[in-house]
């Protein structure tokens, strides 16, 4: 599965009761261009919690800048956004960071394991101690470029 792949499943904003959505895309073809179309599911009218694994996928700096767009999901309380093994550097992570404005984001599982985030990636993340409502927060950086100034 690729982009064009990505591009069918973000049909699923569509679903009006959906509330819940797991997308396993671990290993696949999916990377920049398929992330918009991923970001998209931030219009699901009552989608509250979303698991999406792009781990090990084609995923680059400008998909997560994309992905960054789910801040805007008006319902969207638990996130778990897997990027391990992907291309994603400072430039990716710098508008995750955007994440803290979510208006009802409580959980968020951020991995960026094993990427090109660095000391102004892991800077920029601690940004997410102002989100309003975020009480439980996983940010995995191992094996990534963060060393003692990050």
């Amino acid at each position: 599965m690729g982009d064009a792949g990505a591009q069918a499943l973000a049909a699923l904003k569509e679903a009006p009761k959906l509330h819940t959505l797991f997308l396993d895309l671990v290993g696949t073809e999916v990377g920049n261009a398929g992330a918009q179309p991923l970001a998209a599911l931030k219009e699901a009218p009552s989608l509250h919690t979303l698991h999406l694994n792009l781990e090990d996928t084609l995923m680059g700096d400008a998909g997560a800048q994309a992905l960054a767009a789910l801040k805007e999901a008006p319902k969207l309380h638990t996130l778990f956004l897997d990027l391990v093994g992907t291309e994603v550097g400072n430039a990716g992570a710098q508008p995750l960071a955007a994440l803290k404005e979510a208006p009802s984001l409580h959980t968020l599982h951020l991995n960026l394991e094993d990427t090109k985030v660095g000391n102004a990636g892991a800077q920029a993340l601690a940004a997410l101690k102002e989100a309003p409502k975020l009480h439980t927060l996983f940010l995995y950086l191992r094996f990534t470029e963060v060393g003692n100034a990050g």
